[in-house]
């Protein structure tokens, strides 16, 4: 009998949790998260890294209920809150200061040229923020160039091959193209505060499982602290999953300033007048490419409770 009541209240128990299943697709700004991973700094039971084809992909699968959290641009979060998925901004994780662009074949000189070309770019919110910058740059309508969506990983064989006239894409694929002899004719540096990275939870995931989404912001800032500990280290850990070599790699790496977590909660709680995120310009570019109707509501969308939360519990002596 006394058998019988301990399987009992064993099969009554909850249940084991399973990991928080983080979706990452190939881009710079996430490699600390990868890093952490290779490196053992998160514990597989806990989380899972899934790395997938394009962020788009990463949308898909997190509003689906595919994925609890994602590395996402902040154009695509915009666009994700707006569509009606109920998600959380809790990191703020890097901002590109050249690491996104406008590559082309070596015959056109400037945004100007383009006109009339085939344009490669991804279905994304934030190719569609480059494209209205490359619009703006060359004073060119968008029915002025010809567009073909494909996923980053097809752009590099689409350029050599003719397919495209130039794309638009981002590091690793950038520093390829350009070794390849392509030219860049617009990048992120111009364009500060719109190429911004983050971390997005779904907000029934962080209500359910705030512990696991806390670990997962501080895998992130492990591996970033292990990058900048040991750069050449790492970044032959890192290069392994592109086409570069270690010196192409940690050069690619400086276009991409990767914030700690201090600098996340700091920006997090200063929404929507954070100095460093171009929110207003990003809202009025979505609405020109119609990736949104209305301006999203940012007290909903952004919480800096989880990193201060992080940040606290750090202090603790």
């Amino acid at each position: 009998m006394l058998l019988a009541v301990c399987m009992a209240l064993a099969a009554c128990g909850k249940p084991p949790e399973l990991p928080l299943r983080v979706g990452l697709n190939p881009w710079l700004g996430y490699d600390p998260l990868v890093l952490a991973r290779e490196r053992g700094l998160i514990d597989p039971a806990n989380l899972r890294v899934v790395e997938l084809e394009s962020s788009s992909e990463s949308a898909r699968q997190l509003r689906n209920g595919l994925l609890e959290a994602a590395g996402l641009t902040l154009a695509e979060a915009i666009e994700l809150a707006s569509s009606g998925v109920d998600i959380k901004v809790v990191a703020i994780l890097s901002l590109s200061k050249g690491a996104d662009a406008v590559v082309a074949q070596p015959g056109f000189a400037d945004a100007a040229a383009l006109k009339g070309a085939r344009i490669g770019m991804e279905n994304s919110a934030l190719a569609d923020v480059m494209l209205q910058r490359l619009l703006e740059a060359g004073a060119l309508q968008r029915d002025a160039l010809s567009l073909l969506r494909l996923p980053v990983v097809e752009h590099e064989a689409a350029l050599m091959r003719g397919r495209v006239d130039a794309v638009i894409t981002f590091e690793p694929v950038l520093s390829s193209l350009v070794s390849a002899g392509y030219r860049v004719l617009l990048d992120s540096a111009s364009t500060p505060g719109e190429v911004v990275d983050v971390l997005v939870v779904r907000s029934e995931s962080l209500s359910a499982r705030p512990a696991q989404v806390r670990a997962l912001l501080r895998a992130f800032e492990d591996g970033r602290l292990a990058l900048l500990a040991q750069p050449d280290e790492a970044a032959r850990t890192l290069a392994a999953g592109t086409d570069l070599d270690t010196v192409s790699y940690l050069q690619a790496l400086e276009n991409v300033r990767l914030l700690t977590l201090e600098d996340s909660t700091v920006l997090l709680h200063a929404v929507p007048d954070a100095n460093m995120l171009a929110l207003g310009q990003l809202v009025s570019d979505l609405k020109a490419s119609q990736r949104i109707m209305a301006e999203p509501d940012w007290a909903r969308l952004f919480d800096g409770s989880v990193a201060a939360d992080v940040l606290a519990a750090e202090r603790i002596p």
